[in-house]
């Protein structure tokens, strides 16, 4: 699929369950990263996400701690002109389905604390990048 059609899936929320990776979820997170500014961006991620959630049956799963602090990880990892394969292979850590890259800012009670599931909370460890303007 190219990011185009990517991208239109997944707002349409027309993603297979069984396509709706850990790795699915950082592309998409860096497809908007590249296109819009850091707030739009995550606005897209946040309630795209909530939607296919919604759609494939697991309304529960959104956590938004993990999305809200990956995706400024993301961000703050973005090198111009870029493509993805090459980003991905530079960053293994952010396609690691347990966190490290998260768990460096948090401990995993905070992580993944009822708190943090249901709104951002700020890490308890290390400070995250900071959201780009």
């Amino acid at each position: 699929m190219t990011d185009d059609e990517f991208l239109t899936a997944f707002e349409a929320a027309a993603i297979a369950r069984k396509e709706w990776t850990h790795e699915a979820h950082v592309r998409m997170a860096w497809l908007y990263l590249r296109r819009l500014p850091f707030a739009e961006a995550l606005e897209k991620v946040r309630a795209g996400i909530r939607k296919l959630n919604a759609k494939i049956g697991s309304p529960d799963a959104y956590h938004d701690t993990i999305t809200v602090a990956h995706v400024r990880v993301i961000a703050s990892r973005l090198r111009a002109g870029e493509g993805y394969p090459t980003f991905r292979d530079r960053n293994p850590d952010l396609f690691d389905r347990t966190f490290p890259a998260l768990l460096r800012h948090y401990t995993k009670d905070r992580l993944y604390s009822p708190e943090a599931r249901a709104a951002f909370i700020e890490p308890d460890r290390e400070e995250l990048p900071r959201s780009p303007a």
